[in-house]
């Protein structure tokens, strides 16, 4: 039995595309991960702080999730975004056993569009396995995209056209008081009805829904198959279940 199969790495292929396979051997499938990480100057203090752990903390226990699923192999990349949108970690992919979160820093505007531009780039055929598996993408900001309203708009537009946009989970985290941010701009985003716009009014809540995020999604796409003849016949609509409630405290919001 001869693999073909892309490896999604910068257009590369893994030697499984020329090697046959012993029977019995697990072939594992790619399932990329890109975080895409509001860095804006209202993102300063206790939310850059408390997103920073967060993240370092559900990285151990997404392996420990997919752990069950020997087939599945993550990579993960994050996009970074304020005045611009660029890679914090990438733009390779990186095995999540040898992934780590460098700090992220504040400053400037929420650049949204931009990320969300450089994210389809990623997603487009050329850059994805051709039988890998649904990628799942998670923004996290706290305020409005501040790119003319037609260039968000028109990226997630771009982003539904694409067969790895519509097939990845997408999920979004809104961060703080419900008046900072744009909540029907952040659902755009989302094609999670079942889960919505997830809004984390307090340290505990973002690193609670960071964790359930990254970890639902990605068990989600490893047991994710297509009945359909798209991209390719282990990808899916994948979708999750409703997040658990969040008991917030009042004297720890943002």
């Amino acid at each position: 039995m001869v693999i073909c199969q892309n490896d999604g790495i910068r257009g590369g292929y893994t030697i499984e595309d020329t090697v046959p396979v012993p029977d019995g051997q697990v072939v594992r499938k790619k399932l990329h991960f890109f975080w895409i990480a509001d860095c804006s100057d209202s993102m300063r203090g206790k939310k850059i702080a408390t997103l920073n752990q967060a993240i370092r903390e559900a990285i151990p226990e997404v392996q420990k999730a997919v752990a069950a699923y020997p087939q599945v192999e993550i990579f993960m990349r994050a996009i970074k975004f304020s005045n611009d949108a660029a890679w914090h970690v990438g733009p390779d992919p990186v095995p999540i056993e040898q992934f780590t979160w460098p700090e992220l820093g504040t400053s400037g505007l929420t650049a949204t569009a931009k990320a969300l531009r450089l994210l389809e780039g990623e997603l487009s055929i050329e850059r994805m396995p051709r039988r890998g598996l649904p990628p799942v993408c998670i923004l996290v900001s706290d305020g409005f995209c501040t790119d003319p309203r037609d260039e968000y708009d028109n990226a997630i537009a771009d982003l539904a056209k694409i067969p790895w946009g519509v097939k990845a989970v997408r999920l979004a985290i809104a961060i703080g008081d419900e008046s900072d941010y744009n909540e029907p701009e952040l659902l755009k985003f989302v094609n999670q009805d079942s889960v919505g716009l997830l809004k984390a009014h307090s340290p505990e809540e973002l690193v609670s829904y960071i964790k359930w995020a990254s970890v639902s999604a990605s068990v989600a796409s490893s047991r994710g198959r297509s009945r359909s003849t798209g991209i390719a016949d282990d990808t899916s609509n994948v979708t999750l279940d409703s997040p658990p409630p969040m008991i917030t405290s009042n004297t720890d919001l943002f």
